[in-house]
């Protein structure tokens, strides 16, 4: 509160004299100071306290010293400020003069990494200390990582929004990109629906994220072929329908009326790199609870693949489901249940309906997945037959015009290019086993096809021995495990079959539950390093051999050499590599010496065939191949096989069979010793190894081959009771 001016009690006397208070007054001023003064008197009288009194010309007077002192106060506190900001402005005026002297006058002695050191990320790299105007670099402007260029795929939340309420309709979609020398293949699935993420920007990133840039030359044309691929596929779709009716009787049951049970064979045949999955199962493609992404997710979990096998799973069912949907809509079914009317289309589903669950035990190996990992050479081969394989398709297709129902019983195989990535599980680390680029004709280090690997028969439906034991089924591997020689390929059936074996060999038969890579072995030798036979021959059969040629001179020095070494020289046996030196005591010794490669010996040389006439007539096989196959008979008496001579094309390099169509020019023209099981027609089989049939014997011990027999013989014994004759 402000103070006020002091107002005396009474008035004072005009002598000066100080006026004595009331009583009243006198009072208030106790209470207010809490004291009395008293001048000691017996009487206990008490004295007025003196104050000053003050009046408004001092009141002021106080007011104008106060005013005074502080404006004194302020400004010397404003003369102190200027004072510093003065001396401040002079500092950093001077910085300021010696910083342009060391940037111009004194630069060279100077220089940015003298005063900020080396390597300071503000200066001294060149472009900080440039003269040019200064820019705003905005986030948009910024370099990518990687110095990506490819469309980056932006959307607003509102879309996002609305393509959250899409049905999802997953479309498999296949790319088989070549162009020059790249090669791009991959599989993966699309959503029908899709309005966020265009076909032009997911081409444009693949292409990248493949290593293909835009300044590449091949990046343009392998984008295009992208995107032309993708419309195609997802304009030729065909969704399956699903209806939810009630029952229309409810009496009956409802497979009294209706049967919508569509049970599929799937079969996976799926290269990722150096490793094949080979299985097949069973899938209704009629329940729209089956879900071929959980699926594929439970199966490389439980296998433990990597994720590109869980998505090429995927594909693989909504694939190969997609061809009976299409088939489908080509006959017209109407989706609700009815039987399917198309015989060919009925032929390919399964039994329905399903008569138990329980499968035999002679098929449970054909249900079993197989990995396998393959070498450099399995690759290449691999690689051969897919390209094969694909012209081989685009040679079917029907050029008559009309409606055609895809084939069913074909099963593309997936092989897909691999990133290259240093991060991702199952990717590529450098861009050569990538395998985008395609290999020259002379890099490739590509062996020679052996003779009845490939190329002598079509896909063979051979199993395993019969064993009573059920362990031993699944022991033993499949029949096409045993014929892939450690790889999944094939060719047109061995494809559609999964790739079972064509030429069985005892060698690895035996070897093949005991190691995966069987391959291998067999690249490396046909017969033991180190083997002890005694062989004894009578005296009759070895003079017939020492007799004189059957056969032209060449094969004959091959059918000389061994059966003279033998009784010369027991162990070990001698190859048709070196029949020189072990008839040299025995017989005269050839002029020249040759050797034929494995699966040759006995060969003779053949005619070129002419155009419009009749081959030429086959030559007699070898007399040995006769001798080895009497033999053989009587092991198996119920068996039926014969001997031929097959008219093969030669290398004139490597000297293996050529298989390729049209046939190259330069090629020899040779007939080939073969063996021809009359019970299962179309096969022919390699005798050896040596002068001996134990390859062939390995046939006639599989169960396919069995019963085939079996069924011939109860046939004649049928016709015998009767009366009619059977033919043999």
């Amino acid at each position: 509160m402000a103070a006020q001016p002091f107002t005396p009690a009474s008035a004072t006397s005009s002598t000066g004299g100080v006026a004595t208070a009331t009583t009243s007054a006198l009072g208030a001023d106790e209470n207010a100071n809490g004291s009395t003064k008293t001048d000691g008197s017996p009487t206990g009288e008490t004295t007025v306290m003196e104050v000053p009194v003050r009046t408004k010309e001092s009141f002021n007077k106080l007011m104008v010293e106060r005013y005074m002192t502080r404006d004194s106060i302020a400004a010397a506190a404003l003369q102190q400020q200027l004072e510093q900001t003065r001396k401040q402005t002079g500092r950093t005026r001077d910085r300021i003069h010696d910083y342009k002297a060391i940037r111009n006058e004194y630069r060279q002695w100077f220089p940015p990494s003298r005063l900020y050191g080396e390597g300071y990320n503000g200066y001294a790299n060149g472009y900080t200390e440039t003269q040019g105007p200064s820019r705003i670099v905005y986030p948009s402007q910024k370099m990518r990582p990687g110095r990506r260029v490819a469309p980056v795929l932006r959307y607003k939340r509102k879309d996002m929004l609305k393509q959250a309420e899409q049905h999802e309709e997953l479309v498999p979609v296949r790319l088989e990109v070549e162009w020059d020398k790249i090669r791009l293949r991959d599989t993966f699935t699309w959503n029908l629906h899709e309005r966020l993420v265009h076909v032009e920007v997911f081409a444009s990133q693949l292409v990248e994220d493949m290593g293909l840039k835009p300044p590449a030359p091949a990046a343009q044309a392998v984008y295009e072929q992208v995107v032309t691929q993708m419309r195609e596929q997802l304009n030729d779709f065909y969704p399956f329908a699903h209806f939810d009716e009630d029952a229309l009787d409810p009496e009956l049951p409802y497979s009294a009326y209706k049967n919508d049970e569509m049970r599929v064979l799937i079969k996976l045949n799926i290269t990722i790199g150096q490793h094949t999955l080979v299985d097949q199962f069973e899938w209704e493609i009629n329940n729209p609870s089956n879900s071929p992404e959980d699926f594929a997710s439970n199966m490389a979990q439980d296998l433990s693949l990597s994720g590109e096998f869980t998505t090429a799973i995927a594909h693989c069912i909504r694939e190969q489901t997609q061809l009976f949907t299409r088939s489908l809509y080509s006959v017209g079914h109407p989706f609700d249940g009815r039987p399917v009317e198309d015989p060919d289309l009925v032929s390919a589903f399964l039994q329905t309906p399903l008569q138990t669950v329980f499968r035999p035990m002679q098929q449970a190996k054909e249900y079993s997945p197989y990995l396998y990992e393959l070498s450099d050479a399995d690759l290449e081969r691999n690689e051969t037959i897919f390209s094969r394989e694909q012209r081989r398709q685009k040679r079917s297709i029907n050029r008559r015009g009309g409606p055609q129902l895809p084939d069913l019983k074909e099963r593309q195989r997936t092989i897909r290019t691999m990133v290259v990535s240093s991060v991702l599980p199952g990717s590529a680390p450098n861009l050569e086993e990538s395998r985008l680029y395609k290999r020259a004709a002379g890099t490739n280090r590509k062996r020679p096809v052996r003779d009845g690997d490939l190329s002598e028969s079509d896909e063979s439906e051979d199993s395993a021995p019969d064993s009573p034991a059920p362990s031993s089924y699944l022991a033993q591997g499949t029949a096409r495990t045993r014929g892939m020689r450690g790889a999944a390929s094939a060719a047109a059936q061995r494809m559609a079959n999964l790739g079972r074996s064509e030429t069985p060999e005892a060698s690895a038969a035996i070897h093949h539950h005991e190691t995966r890579t069987s391959r291998r072995f067999r690249e490396e030798t046909e017969e033991p390093l180190h083997l002890y036979v005694k062989l004894k021959v009578n005296k009759e059969k070895l003079r017939r051999l020492l007799a004189g040629p059957q056969t032209p001179s060449m094969s004959h020095n091959h059918g000389l050499g061994t059966p003279a070494a033998a009784k010369a020289m027991p162990p070990p046996p001698p190859t048709p590599t070196a029949p020189a030196s072990a008839t040299s005591s025995t017989t005269p010794q050839a002029p020249t010496t040759y050797t034929f490669p494995a699966g040759q010996l006995g060969r003779l040389p053949a005619p070129p065939l002419v155009p419009g006439q009749s081959p030429p007539p086959a030559p007699p096989p070898p007399e040995w191949l006769h001798e080895a196959l009497r033999e053989l008979q009587k092991q198996y008496p119920n068996d039926r096989f014969e001997a031929m001579m097959k008219y093969s094309y030669l290398d004139p390099v490597t000297e293996m069979p050529v298989q390729t169509q049209p046939v190259p020019e330069g090629v020899k023209h040779v007939w080939l010793p073969r063996i021809r099981c009359l019970d299962c027609p179309t096969k022919l089989y390699t005798p050896g190894p040596d002068m001996t049939a134990q390859k062939f014997e390995a046939h006639l011990r599989f169960s396919s081959h069995k019963e085939k027999v079996r069924q011939r013989l109860a046939g004649i014994i049928d016709g015998n009771r009767s009366g009619t004759p059977a033919s043999s």
